[in-house]
């Protein structure tokens, strides 16, 4: 079978501008053709605060192994940014998603993040006095897209990712890259 392997980290939140700590819950999905053969397809960052050039430094691993029977269904990456405030209290702030690139060699990936927008003034109010934010009941619309175009959303800032990929036997297999 085909390999394919991802070495790499989630790097940084850039932009989000929030006054409190982010991390990260990030999930790397595939369809049936694919198979996990070692790694964690799921995982959480440290949190931290952004620091005087509007980042949170993360550097959390990512070291995935994949065999594939093809190319249907490739990996995706889907991430949600999430705020912890100083009495424990978290919400979602960020969701974003990208497909792994399918060049071998260094890519460094810079995920925009989108979160559903306040549309009423109690709305807006609500999230300025008490905080939270509106979180998606189905996370599907994260990486399908189908309905996405239904919500209302609000750019936040954007994840970076810097990862290796490494493909072998995809030649032997019938699958040719350039």
């Amino acid at each position: 079978m085909a390999e394919f392997h991802i070495i790499g980290q989630i790097l940084r939140a850039i932009d989000f501008n929030e006054s409190n700590s982010l991390f990260c819950r990030y999930s790397v999905q595939s369809g049936p053709n694919w198979t996990l053969i070692s790694g964690h397809c799921e995982g959480q960052t440290v949190s931290g605060k952004e620091n005087f050039t509007n980042c949170v430094d993360w550097v959390h691993p990512i070291d995935l192994h994949y065999v594939c029977k093809g190319i249907k269904g490739w990996p995706k990456i889907i991430l949600q940014v999430s705020c912890l405030d100083a009495i424990g209290r978290s919400w979602i702030v960020g969701y974003g998603c990208c497909t792994i690139p399918s060049t071998p060699g260094y890519h460094t990936i810079k995920v925009p993040c989108w979160v559903p927008a306040a549309t009423t003034v109690t709305e807006r109010l609500k999230q300025f006095f008490i905080g939270g934010a509106h979180e998606l009941a189905q996370t599907d619309l994260i990486n399908l897209g189908s309905d996405r175009f239904k919500l209302i959303t609000q750019s936040k800032g954007d994840i970076e990712i810097n990862i290796c990929i490494v493909l072998r036997n995809f030649i032997q297999f019938g699958i040719e890259y350039k």
